[in-house]
């Protein structure tokens, strides 16, 4: 009988022991592939949570939960209060915890994925009610100020600890009667404030995707939905993050700032484009700005923009007359008030007969009328070219900048540079304005003019075409809504308007 009965004893024993480790069987952690992460679930153990799925058992809801996972690495966190903690064990998961303590979970939590190798991702996913409920007994050990709040002191250091964890949490909160603040506060820790933040998330959610910054961190779900309305939520939180709602966000907006470009740039003129005006020698042209008319088939029917010809100068904004030579210069812009009597006389007159009243001044003039003569004249030749060019080139606007005797000085030194005068001195086209602001300009290629409320660069003048000269002029300032004429390169606005040519014949 001793051998039987022993035998019976070692069975019962075995038997037991056998029970006792499936009760507590730890499943192995398994190693994530190449772009996986590991699951960290964080499920809330404590009696005031209703069960996942009320037509399932405890754990055969969790069990199921995995299923979602297809595969994927995963590790189970229940927790209640600080001795209410198991790993990996489902068995345990019975909703009979006295407490509701995230930071002891948040503690086992970071302690697993020390299990792994350097450079592991993870992914935290807390199912919750979102009642925080710490026990004070086991947080005495934890330096708890006197009279603090043990809520609020316990939830203070888990956003600390979360700031630690460097992990992305994401929540599943189940139920109405849950701590909102909090949680965002923690999922804002584990997260960033810029992804965690209610646009980022409302976006993601907008576009049913999780992208790489724009992703949805808390999910919602009431007491009686079920495994149904939580299997998305693991599926989309287990997907890997791609940047697709931010490239459809950025596309998006591209095409929107393309299209105001189009819009911005559409009609003429713009960075780049020119005019061309037509001229017959000594016949005066009326030029208009933004009139309404018809233009050739080459561009749009219509257009409003730009330079236009009319009839009466009523309605004009310059007066344009070619010429076939100009030695005038005049003086258009600059402050004479401040020239002496002399220069006064001598910065008007046409370049031969500036010639004539230096030789009159330096032959038969009083002695300081024939100093000033020859001082003028030395002081003109050692001017230097480019200098000349841009006094006597420059548009009425620029010489505010610039002094009058120095104009005159630029006068004379092309008395005695006969290359440049030829230069600066040969066909030209006068630029007439009346009214308040009357003034008068010599045009020629280099020289700046106002029409209206464009600038422009002379960058052409030419014998030929279907008239005796061709005036090109080329916009250098063109206003437009939000600048973009100006911003824009002039390639991309002919690409935008498509439009093979950049100038058009002014008619």
């Amino acid at each position: 009988m001793k051998p039987v009965g022993f035998l019976a004893a070692c069975l019962f024993v075995c038997s037991y022991a056998s029970a006792e480790g499936a009760e507590d069987d730890v499943k192995a952690p398994l190693l994530p592939k190449d772009g996986e992460a590991v699951l960290l679930f964080l499920l809330d153990n404590s009696a005031s949570l209703p069960p996942l799925d009320p037509e399932v058992q405890r754990r055969d809801a969790i069990e199921k939960i995995y299923t979602f996972l297809e595969g994927q690495p995963y590790r189970l966190v229940l927790f209640g209060g600080r001795k209410e903690v198991h790993l990996d064990q489902p068995q345990y998961y019975r909703n009979s915890g006295q407490w509701t303590d995230f930071y002891f979970a948040f503690r086992a939590a970071q302690e697993l994925t020390k299990e792994y190798p350097a450079g592991t991702e993870f992914k935290m996913v807390l199912i919750t009610d979102g009642k925080i409920d710490p026990s004070p007994a086991e947080w005495a050990d934890q330096q708890v100020p006197p009279g603090a709040d043990l809520r609020t002191f316990s939830g203070d250091r888990t956003i600390e600890l979360l700031g630690q964890i460097r992990q992305p949490l994401y929540a599943i909160l189940i139920g109405q009667e849950v701590n909102l603040e909090l949680i965002q506060r923690m999922v804002v820790a584990a997260n960033g404030e810029m992804a965690a933040s209610e646009s980022a998330q409302g976006i993601a959610d907008f576009f049913a995707d999780d992208g790489m910054l724009l992703r949805r961190f808390i999910f919602r779900i009431e007491a009686d939905e079920g495994l149904e309305e939580i299997r998305p939520m693991v599926t989309r939180i287990a997907t890997p993050a791609s940047p697709k709602v931010e490239l459809y966000i950025a596309s998006s907006l591209l095409i929107a700032v393309a299209m105001l470009v189009g819009v911005g740039v559409r009609s003429f003129p713009g960075a780049g484009d020119r005019e061309v005006v037509e001229l017959r020698t000594g016949e005066a042209v009326h030029v208009a700005v933004d009139r309404l008319r018809r233009v050739s088939s080459d561009v749009p029917a219509w257009s409003w923009k730009g330079l236009s010809l009319v009839e009466s100068s009523k309605t004009a904004v310059a007066i344009l007359t070619a010429q076939e030579n100009s030695v005038a210069l005049p003086p258009t812009g600059f402050a004479l008030e401040g020239l002496d009597r002399t220069s006064s006389a001598l910065i008007v007159l046409p370049l031969p007969e500036l010639r004539e009243r230096l030789e009159v001044l330096s032959r038969d003039g009083n002695k300081d009328e024939q100093i000033y003569a020859l001082n003028l004249e030395y002081v003109a030749k050692d001017m230097e070219e480019p200098r000349v060019e841009r006094l006597l080139m420059s548009s009425p606007a620029e010489r505010k900048k610039f002094s009058a005797s120095d104009f005159l000085r630029a006068k004379v030194h092309l008395l005695h540079n006969e290359k440049l005068g030829k230069k600066l001195t040969g066909a030209c086209v006068v630029y007439k304005v009346f009214g308040l602001k009357a003034q008068e300009q010599e045009l020629r290629p280099g020289s700046k003019v106002q029409l209206g409320r464009y600038e422009f660069r002379v960058d052409e003048l030419t014998k030929g075409g279907r008239k005796d000269f061709r005036l090109g002029l080329s916009y250098e300032r063109v206003p437009s809504p939000l600048f973009l004429k100006r911003l824009v390169p002039a390639s991309v606005q002919r690409a935008l308007r498509l439009r093979r040519s950049h100038e058009r014949v002014v008619r």
